[in-house]
């Protein structure tokens, strides 16, 4: 955590834009913080399905493996099944201050593609997440404003709103954050259109559960409204301690 939770209470109690400012990013940080992959090294199984009007019409499993060190994250999915897609591998290497280094295997062509440009606003392998929303959020990367806390699916959240900064190359005008009061998870984030006018894209979460001391969305879902899809994610199996090699994480492991 970036600061004691005493001090991010106390932050809520002052009034005043100053404050109100502080606040919300404090409340995005911890917000950011609280992803089912913020752990040092984590691995996970999920199943992913993916629906139009309603219908499910394709299913995935991908296992995914995320490790920070040295100030670099470096996240690695691998899809399992079904047999179209099985073998497909994506390696995405963050470092703070500069966009993502991002790569894609895909075994019909038995090569290592980069995902660059206006690439990174595509549909990752079918879904209703695109290459850029599979990177890290950075807090200092937005202006944060407080708004009126709501209920959602019944807990209580705090509403925040993040804009991003004028030197920041943004898929998104804007981004609505409701956040679980107690466990400051995303229960709901609204992404919106270059214009920050729209709402173009949904994340709801449907289950937190606490694995290793953590609360984590294991079932949560995105939706893209105007072509009426969503990608549900189901967390299966998770593992926030877990030694990953430094060698499964690298372009190499991609063609392994």
């Amino acid at each position: 955590m970036k600061r004691a939770s005493l001090t991010f209470l106390a932050l809520l109690s002052w009034t005043g834009p100053a404050f109100a400012e502080e606040a919300a990013r404090e409340i995005a940080s911890r917000a950011l913080e609280n992803n089912t992959f913020s752990a040092a090294n984590a691995r996970a199984e999920v199943a992913l399905e993916v629906s139009k009007e309603g219908k499910v019409r394709r299913t995935r499993r991908i296992t995914t493996k995320i490790k920070r060190k040295d100030g670099v994250v470096r996240s690695f999915v691998e899809f399992q099944s079904p047999a179209d897609v099985a073998g497909t591998r994506f390696l995405s290497v963050e470092q703070r201050g500069n966009e993502a280094e991002q790569f894609i295997y895909l075994p019909a062509f038995k090569k290592v593609k980069r995902v660059v440009g206006s690439q990174r606003t595509k549909s990752f392998m079918g879904t209703d997440f695109s290459f850029s929303d599979l990177d890290g959020r950075e807090v200092d990367d937005a202006e944060w404003k407080q708004l009126p806390d709501e209920k959602h699916s019944g807990e209580d959240c705090f509403v925040i709103q993040g804009v991003p900064k004028g030197t920041v190359e943004a898929e998104y005008g804007k981004t609505i954050f409701w956040v679980h009061k107690t466990h400051l998870v995303p229960m709901r984030i609204d992404f919106f259109d270059k214009e920050g006018k729209a709402v173009v894209k949904r994340f709801l979460v449907k289950k937190l559960e606490k694995k290793n001391e953590r609360w984590l969305a294991t079932d949560a879902v995105m939706s893209t409204l105007a072509k009426n899809t969503s990608t549900r994610l189901q967390v299966l199996q998770v593992d926030l301690q877990s030694n990953i090699p430094d060698e499964e994480l690298t372009r190499n492991a991609l063609e392994r």
